[in-house]
């Protein structure tokens, strides 16, 4: 009787000639377990992974590099580097120049009124009344610049900001060192400021608008859909472009703070701001209108026409609208009207110019002028009465540039080149408030040497019984705004457009090839 065959060695062929069978749907495949931690295939798993992130980052790199040699291989590509990177350094170098001769300029209006002071007082005798001698002496208002104002020139290109004032009437003084040829000042001055506000999104737009549209015409774009990531190619496209673009940035603005000292406070910090986000919108919109399925041309003709509206048309309209709405009086009008003030006073009797004097100074109205008599008193009392004259004119004018200020900043927050211009130059303290307070400074100082001197004209003190060491030296206007009011409302803007043109625009078109 045979013995009975055991079953495992008959089941042992089928087992290693079967193959294993295929899921069945629906039911779930058995998970592998994972390795324990600690152990070797543990930390051969993780050493993979870590070497599969450090070949995919050195793989970005390597396209990075590539993309960015391609770029600079460019013939045009270079010639649009160089000429940004000689205009950057020469408006760097003439910015530095500037603050130098600002400050060479209060230097020397310091040393001029020592020279005058020292002429005239050994040119009059000792008993001559002092009030002849300082009909001609001039004294220094300089205000110090920012060293910002390297970036930014601002109004200082057509305002002095180194006044020289003598005790006569004032209001004229204020306006008569305005000297700049008016058809040259309206071309406007080569700085930084230019460079980055009105010549960079040319050259941002040279280098993307064709970003996807190349590939397109070229016939890669769909080889690049299949054998790869397009917005990882696009992201590395986008970012050898913006490394050159914030090279061609970098070197000029480092220039800029070698050359003129910056101190890298809160001011500092928002131009710097304002500068990248300027920047970036300028790609978020290039962006936005390259991922489209336009031809390259149609995506150049959109940008180039985008630029001349925002930087050229858009602020010209802003400014006509603003010149409409707050009609602005000549300043010669004030000069006028202060002259007019003076002249009259020659036609009235002195007590009737004094009495208009001790309106404002009652703390000399007990002191009596002869009629037939000249005296210094009564003759600097007429120049005063033309500043009275001028006063409502003088404090009206100023009222509607404050309001023509105000309006310009709240508008230019809609045009986000004109926001980040007006940002710098209310940063670098160029822009007309910054003027306009330092016009209030030379006031307040012209009003301080009036006092120095009036108890001089009154008691009629000859010169060498003045205390000419004791003169009121000029105070300097001071910035009451802060830098993150100036900055912050034109950062907002630009950062916020350039979220909204992102999520608007700033995709590639759907996933079907073209």
């Amino acid at each position: 009787m045979g013995g009975i065959p055991d079953l495992r060695d008959a089941a042992a062929p089928a087992r290693r000639g079967a193959r294993r069978p295929r899921a069945v749907a629906g039911r779930a495949r058995p998970v592998a377990s994972a390795p324990p931690a600690g152990s070797r295939r543990h930390a051969k798993a993780a050493g993979a992974g870590r070497g599969g992130a450090g070949r995919i980052v050195r793989a970005r790199l390597r396209l990075l590099r590539l993309e960015l040699l391609r770029l600079t291989r460019s013939r045009g590509v270079a010639i649009a580097v160089f000429l940004l990177l000689a205009i950057g350094v020469y408006a760097a170098w003439r910015g530095g120049r500037n603050i130098e001769a600002a400050e060479s300029s209060a230097v020397a209006a310091e040393t001029a009124y020592r020279d005058q002071l020292a002429y005239l007082l050994s040119s009059y005798p000792p008993a001559t009344e002092a009030g002849e001698m300082l009909y001609y002496l001039a004294f220094p208002a300089p205000q110090p610049s920012l060293p910002l104002a390297a970036l930014a020139r601002g109004r200082t290109e057509v305002e002095a900001a180194s006044l020289r004032i003598r005790l006569l009437a004032l209001e004229g003084q204020l306006y008569e060192h305005e000297t700049v040829n008016p058809r040259l000042a309206a071309a406007g001055d080569l700085d930084l400021a230019f460079l980055l506000i009105a010549l960079l999104p040319l050259f941002i737009i040279a280098l993307t608008y064709d970003l996807v549209s190349s590939e397109r015409e070229g016939g890669t774009w769909n080889l690049v859909r299949l054998f790869a990531r397009p917005r990882r190619l696009l992201a590395v496209k986008l970012a050898s472009r913006a490394l050159l673009v914030g090279a061609v940035v970098a070197v000029p603005v480092a220039v800029a703070a070698s050359l003129a000292g910056f101190s890298f406070d809160g001011r500092a910090g928002w131009a710097m701001a304002l500068i990248a986000l300027h920047t970036l919108f300028w790609f978020a919109l290039c962006l936005g209108v390259a991922s489209r399925r336009r031809s390259s041309t149609a995506n150049a003709m959109i940008l180039v026409g985008t630029w001349v509206g925002l930087t050229l048309l858009a602020p010209a309209a802003l400014s006509l609208a603003n010149a409409i709405l707050h009609p602005v009086p000549e300043a010669l009008e004030l000069t006028v009207r202060q002259r007019q003030g003076y002249h009259e006073a020659w036609d009235l009797t002195k007590a009737e110019t004094m009495e208009d004097f001790f309106t404002d100074y009652p703390e000399w109205s007990d002191r009596t002028v002869p009629e037939d008599v000249f005296t210094w008193a009564w003759y600097y009392a007429m120049n005063h009465r033309g500043d009275q004259a001028a006063r409502d004119a003088s404090r009206a004018y100023r009222d509607v540039l404050r309001e023509r200020e105000e309006w310009a900043r709240r508008s230019s927050l809609f045009v986000p080149p004109l926001a980040a211009q007006l940002a710098l130059d209310r940063l670098a303290a160029t822009d007309l408030s910054a003027q306009l307070a330092y016009q209030d400074a030379v006031r307040r100082h012209h009003e301080r040497l009036k006092t120095y001197f009036y108890p001089v004209f009154f008691d009629a003190v000859p010169i060498d019984a003045v205390e000419w060491d004791g003169v009121p030296a000029f105070e300097p206007a001071v910035l009451e705004e802060s830098a993150t009011r100036a900055g912050f409302p034109a950062a907002t803007a630009l950062l916020l457009t350039s979220i909204l043109i992102l999520a608007a625009g700033a995709r590639i078109s759907g996933p079907r090839a073209d």
